[in-house]
């Protein structure tokens, strides 16, 4: 498992922990990007360090590489100068330094290699850190959505079930109970009254009716004289 892996899973484990003690999310996701901010610094520097290495290599192969070349130009101006012993000496010496160049070479080459799989790691987890920074705002927003949907719910839930619906059940009660006692009286003052009081409201409700009915032919005549 490589330190980016790791970084990952113990992120996931602080989020899944926060989300199970039910903490406030938008604290937890800020957290969790500044200690990821934090060590995409520690994991930049372990970087810059394995590269300093590969340079370090890379410039010793350089140095091995032309010192070989040296050698043999040496060993070739012996000859020509008829230098026999001195040409043989040159040319041991580049035998000794194309055996280091070599070895430098191979160091060169796992240590590009680490260099070029950690600069790749590093961009990966650069670039998935700046996709959560992406979604925090997305994140945000659903967890204040699902925050008030629960309040919702326990709201609703609440209704008919608490103190208030109860409440409310009493006084629908006590209105239909006032309108039950209201019409027992009524129907109580109209057995009371006597016969000689039903006359008089019928007489009047009959006057009343009569001249409801003179106003209306009134009416009619006026219109019919326009």
């Amino acid at each position: 498992m490589s330190i980016f892996e790791r970084l990952f899973r113990i992120g996931k484990s602080n989020v899944n922990a926060a989300i199970d003690k039910m903490e406030d999310p938008v604290k937890i996701i800020d957290q969790v990007l500044r200690e990821l901010d934090e060590d995409v610094e520690k994991v930049t520097a372990a970087v810059t360090s394995q590269m300093a290495v590969e340079k370090r290599f890379e410039r010793e192969l350089k140095e091995a590489e032309e010192l070989v070349a040296k050698r043999d130009s040496q060993a070739r101006q012996a000859l020509l100068a008829g230098n026999d012993e001195l040409a043989r000496e040159a040319l041991a010496d580049k035998a000794k330094q194309s055996e280091k160049r070599d070895k430098v070479q191979e160091s060169y080459n796992r240590s590009k290699a680490t260099s070029d799989k950690l600069r790749d790691q590093l961009r990966d987890l650069k670039a998935r850190v700046n996709e959560m920074k992406d979604q925090r705002s997305t994140l945000i927003a659903q967890a204040e959505a699902a925050k008030a949907q629960q309040k919702i719910n326990s709201t609703m839930k609440g209704v008919g079930k608490n103190d208030v619906g109860a409440t409310f059940n009493r006084m629908e009660e006590k209105i239909k109970k006032m309108h039950d006692e209201a019409d027992a009286a009524f129907e109580l003052a109209n057995e009371d009254k006597s016969l000689d009081q039903k006359f008089e409201e019928q007489l009047k409700s009959s006057k009343a009716n009569a001249i409801d009915d003179e106003l209306a032919a009134l009416k009619a005549e006026l219109n019919g004289n326009k």
